[in-house]
């Protein structure tokens, strides 16, 4: 019977003619346990706090309650990066099974996935109204959905240099469900854009708990 070949020799191996193996990433890792109760309630807390400190800050500013606060691209960026910041603190606070960096790296992820798409917004708008051709809603609406899912691409580049995961082993790759989490982006940019049903569905009054979705995922990252 043939002795089987050990995982290390194997490596060691064909390391030396060149090839090297599979590393794990933070990104593709083996799974773990599923997080507590507990963890996904400080998570959760983290996010809350992260997200509500904007707005305390734009309701004094704006001197409005919060069903009435108007959103800009700097309200949006700020909303991001409170609720990203507040999910990935509260996600290294509870689940301290896992490194930080696997979070830190999602919330720097989440947020060119936001900042980058959310910045693209209004010079689409102003060059739809500066043809009389393209400034109507559906062009605007159309432009507006291809800026957003373009500047997800950049932003997915720019967190992948960031991160240091260019390599096509750690690359982190836009999903469908990045695509997903940037309804609080599409919602803005709806907003920015007067879009009549908006207005009427009052969408602005739940634009605060789209954002606090992407960093609470953020702190939720393994």
């Amino acid at each position: 019977m043939l002795t089987p070949i050990s995982p290390n020799y194997a490596d060691k191996t064909f390391s030396t003619f060149g090839f090297k193996p599979k590393q794990d990433h933070f990104f593709s890792i083996p799974k773990r346990k599923p997080l507590t109760f507990a963890e996904h309630v400080s998570i959760g807390a983290g996010t809350l706090i992260g997200t509500a400190l904007p707005i305390i800050y734009f309701c004094k500013k704006q001197k409005a309650p919060i069903q009435k606060l108007k959103y800009a691209e700097k309200e949006m960026i700020l909303l991001s990066t409170g609720s990203i910041t507040g999910g990935v603190l509260g996600g290294i606070c509870s689940d301290r099974k896992v490194e930080p960096k696997y979070k830190i790296h999602e919330g720097i992820y989440q947020f060119f996935n936001a900042v980058i798409p959310t910045l693209l917004i209004k010079p689409i708008l102003k060059t739809c109204e500066m043809f009389k051709f393209l400034n109507n809603k559906k062009i605007k609406a159309t432009a507006l959905m291809g800026g957003i899912f373009g500047g997800m691409v950049v932003g997915s580049k720019i967190s992948n240099i960031i991160n240091g995961t260019t390599s096509p082993y750690n690359k982190r790759k836009v999903k469908f469900v990045d695509a997903i989490a940037n309804i609080d982006v599409i919602s803005g940019a709806l907003i920015m854009a007067k879009f009549p049903l908006i207005g009427k569905l009052g969408v602005e009054k739940f634009l605060p708990l789209f954002y606090m979705w992407t960093g609470y995922e953020s702190g939720t990252m393994r």
